[in-house]
């Protein structure tokens, strides 16, 4: 058994990030995991959650990665569905406490547009759009319902851009440019693409997600290597394997930001002999697997 937990439950386990993880928890035999996601449940309807009781116990863990994604619009309408989500995930741990939730939030909650090279759990909260937003207030309702049961505990993870195999989004970064560059499609980059960032494969968020099932951390945690990255590294990783690969640049519309994170509370939850996947290799990946479909 895990933790004292025989149950997981993934919300939006049929996503980009859900598929990944429901594939790493499902070799755990010892453990059920449910997978719910749309069309079967809407979270965003209280009645269509309440289906969700049957599964909340105190020996199950949630992780809620159902989200309206923020490259469908970073709007208020968007802003509004995915605090429904939580809102309702919050009236059932009212009344059905579980041992604990895991849910995605993400980096943006300190801000895409402020200039910061030493992030950490501690550095303060400033969003700059809906999404970032949505994500604090989300963490905030959740911490408020956990509390008030007296039982649940909550970790709230805060990654930069999660990317690897399998991903459609299209994004502007890794998944995105590797999939234009297998096409043949030239890549706009907003000014030189020198901006810091952080790009995290996927495996080792599952990984991470794995470690938390087996461990009493709670609280906020930056999934993070510490590394730090530009999109222009992204470009030259590329043009090893595809030197003629065109990239065109467009003025920013924004001023740029760096952002970059140092590692403290995660290197004390992880494996000490656990290494984050390098961009190139994360990279080359992307590039096999485009290939392979």
């Amino acid at each position: 058994m895990t933790a004292g937990i025989n149950r997981v439950v993934l919300l939006g386990h049929s996503g980009f990030i859900g598929t990944h993880i429901e594939k790493r928890l499902s070799q755990n035999n010892k453990l059920e995991i449910v997978g719910k996601s749309l069309p079967d449940i809407d979270l965003t309807n209280e009645e269509s959650a309440l289906q969700l009781i049957d599964y909340f116990d105190k020996k199950t863990t949630v992780i809620l990665l159902a989200a309206v994604k923020r490259q469908f619009g970073d709007t208020l309408e968007a802003f509004r569905k995915n605090m429904l989500i939580v809102e309702n995930v919050c009236k059932l741990l009212g009344q059905h406490p579980i041992k604990k939730i895991i849910f995605l939030s993400s980096a943006a909650v300190y801000g895409e547009e402020t200039e910061n090279t030493r992030i950490c759990e501690s550095s303060p909260i400033n969003p700059t759009s809906y999404y970032g937003i949505v994500k604090y207030s989300a963490e905030r309702l959740l911490k408020k319902a956990c509390a008030d049961n007296q039982f649940t505990s909550l970790v709230c993870l805060r990654p930069p851009l999660i990317y690897g195999a399998g991903d459609k989004g299209r994004t502007y970064g890794p998944a995105g440019f590797t999939a234009a560059a297998c096409e043949g499609s030239e890549i706009t980059l907003w000014g030189d693409g020198t901006e810091l960032r952080e790009f995290v494969y996927v495996d080792d968020l599952c990984t991470l997600i794995e470690v938390l099932l087996n461990n009493n951390f709670n609280g906020e945690l930056n999934v993070v290597s510490g590394k730090r990255y530009c999109f222009a590294d992204i470009i030259d990783t590329l043009k090893i394997r595809f030197p003629e690969l065109v990239v065109n640049s467009k003025p920013r519309s924004k001023d740029k930001a760096d952002n970059a994170f140092v590692t403290g509370k995660i290197r004390t939850i992880l494996p000490t002999d656990f290494k984050f996947t390098d961009l190139e290799t994360g990279v080359n990946k992307l590039i096999e697997c485009n290939q392979e479909n």
